[in-house]
């Protein structure tokens, strides 16, 4: 592995990154399922995620490099290892998957056309590309095209809630929400539901496919699985030898846990070296020129369908796994008996957990999904609609198991008539055993009531206890105490303060006239930028203050005025406030301070 060319020149300088990167950007080996003529070429998209070993200013550690990879094979028996290969990579520290992909498809075809100066053009248009809008819609020059891309929403998006699902299916909910769960799982429907749940509560998992495009698109499906929820465990699309994490990870004792992590491989040798992963799921087809996935009752694809290949809907009994048949019994056990070391002699779709899901499987969406037909124009369209019904389920279910934490998320806005200047109350404490009672007490509601067990409760003792909720909650939290700054200041912004101040008793309109004054102080310091909003409220403020002041009895007024702090404030409140006469301000008071 040789890295031909970078740029910047200097971006895979540091940490051994140009290592790290090279060995993350090929599969583990020449695919012996390339066509067998003379000279052909196979192109493929597979992503991977790594740790950014490079230091940022502060020296810390710069969190995770995301990979894209546009990977061409040519076999060639003229050549002397009988073919080549080459890789065309993206590395970003945005997991925009649906942005790269997009752009790696002009930029990799480009790269092997004219050399390495497609890095170079393409990169300055990449550079007037203005700043990302986490969960808008964008449309970004490239060339004479370009590329409209709808990017995942930021970290602190709380999603939507149960009733508001969105109607649009490019709105994204989460990561990868591009990535095509159908193909990926295509054999094992009935295993997502499961699936779901221990990406929930957050338990190892080991992907095992026959290429890295399956595997990363599996990896990139389970996580978007779970969608609004920030998955907070380490996951890796695709995982090789190479990864500095193997030797901690091969070096675990024999009975030590397994970390939270979800690794997507395609070299067996992890069956053995990471034997102590309680959930293997192996997906995909030895056969990558197809993304077609026979179900697990070993239809033929021609009977699958209707006649003249039309797409049909996909049928129960052809993905059911506990349909009796006596070569389907023996079958099973020996895929338990002999477990994931299986697939070193034969590849084959199949979970093995000793995980006991609380979450059924809904054949209700089952139902409703269109085997794809031979044609691969019509199978990309019905794996789309099919992508679509699964996403929106799971994103469903997800939102209506998050839901019983809403009280403790839930804003309050100041009552009619009451006044907005007080602070905020404080959103309601958690504690997770009055939680789970609660819970207990009051059921899991009627959607999930339909789809889990009766030892449902259990999922949410997991949950709490797992990796990812305490970083969703802190977020969710913090995001909707920012949202209940914003109603109350906006609260302040609207309130007629001389209708409030007439139904005030003198005492009351002394304490509103301090609190307005500590909200305007406190304005008046976030407007340094000086931006519409801030100067909007800084004028609002001084008014309020004014009229105020203006009911208060006059030897409180004298009172207040000789305070030379407050008497600038007032000053500066008859005045028609400006961007540059707040600044004067603010910095007059700091000198009155200091």
């Amino acid at each position: 592995q040789l890295v031909e060319a970078c740029f910047p020149p200097d971006a895979l300088a540091h940490g051994g990154l140009d290592r790290l990167v090279a060995f993350s950007s090929f599969p583990d080996s020449m695919s012996h399922h390339l066509p067998r003529h003379r000279s052909s070429v196979h192109d493929s998209l597979f992503s991977f995620r790594l740790p950014d070993p490079s230091p940022d200013a502060a020296g810390s550690r710069r969190g995770f490099l995301y990979g894209f990879v546009f990977n061409r094979q040519r076999q060639d028996e003229r050549l002397p290892r009988g073919g080549e290969q080459k890789s065309v990579v993206i590395l970003s520290h945005a997991p925009y998957s649906s942005l790269f992909r997009l752009l790696l498809q002009i930029l990799g075809p480009l790269c092997f056309d004219i050399g390495h100066t497609a890095l170079t053009m393409v990169a300055s248009h990449v550079a007037a590309w203005p700043a990302p809008s986490p969960g808008c819609p964008m449309e970004l020059p490239i060339g004479s095209a370009a590329l409209r891309v709808h990017l995942p929403p930021a970290a602190n998006d709380p999603g939507p809630p149960p009733a508001l699902l969105p109607a649009n299916p490019s709105v994204p909910y989460g990561l990868f929400h591009d990535a095509d769960l159908f193909a990926a799982f295509r054999g094992l429907l009935l295993h997502l539901w499961t699936l779901w749940e221990l990406m929930v509560v957050g338990e190892p998992i080991l992907v095992v496919a026959p290429s890295p495009p399956q595997c990363s698109e599996a990896v990139a499906g389970l996580v978007s699985l779970v969608a609004p929820i920030l998955y907070s465990v380490d996951f890796r699309p695709y995982f090789t030898i190479h990864d500095p994490d193997f030797a901690r990870l091969n070096a675990l004792a024999e009975g030590e846990v397994f970390p939270p992590m979800v690794l997507g491989v395609t070299n067996l040798f992890f069956l053995r070296s990471l034997k102590s992963v309680p959930n293997v799921v192996s997906v995909g087809s030895p056969n990558p020129n197809s993304t077609r996935v026979l179900p697990a009752g070993g239809q033929s694809p021609a009977s699958a369908n209707g006649s003249n290949g039309t797409p049909v809907r996909l049928k129960l009994d052809k993905l059911a796994i506990s349909k009796f048949s006596p070569t389907g019994l023996l079958n099973s056990i020996k895929l338990r008996r002999e477990g994931p070391l299986s697939l070193m002699t034969e590849h084959k779709e199949a979970l093995w957990s000793t995980y006991v899901p609380t979450t059924k499987p809904d054949t209700s969406v089952l139902n409703r999904l269109i085997d794809a037909g031979v044609s691969p124009r019509i199978e990309e369209s019905m794996s789309v609609v099919n992508n679509e019904i699964l996403r929106r389920h799971f994103l469903e279910l997800t939102t209506n198991f998050l839901a019983p934490f809403g009280p403790y998320l839930r804003t309050t806005t100041p009552l009619e008539g009451s006044s907005p200047f007080v602070d905020p109350p404080l959103l309601p404490p958690f504690h997770a055993d009055e939680f789970v009672n609660g819970l207990a007490s009051r059921g899991p509601g009627k959607f999930l009531s339909k789809r889990m067990k009766s030892n449902w409760l259990d999922l949410y003792r997991k949950f709490l206890e797992g990796p990812n909720f305490m970083p969703w909650f802190r977020q969710r939290r913090s995001a909707a105490e920012q949202d209940q700054l914003r109603l109350w200041r906006q609260a302040r912004m609207n309130v007629d303060i001389e209708k409030l101040m007439s139904k005030m008793s003198e005492l009351e309109r002394i304490d509103s006239f301090n609190v307005i004054e500590r909200y305007l102080l406190k304005e008046m310091e976030n407007s340094r930028t000086a931006t519409a909003e801030s100067i909007a409220a800084c004028q609002k403020l001084k008014a309020d203050l004014q009229a105020a002041f203006s009911v208060l009895p006059k030897d409180m007024q004298q009172l207040l005025l000789s305070n030379p702090k407050r008497a600038v404030l007032l000053q500066a409140s008859q005045e028609k406030p400006s961007a540059s006469s707040i600044k004067n301000k603010v910095i007059q008071i700091e000198d009155l301070k200091e």
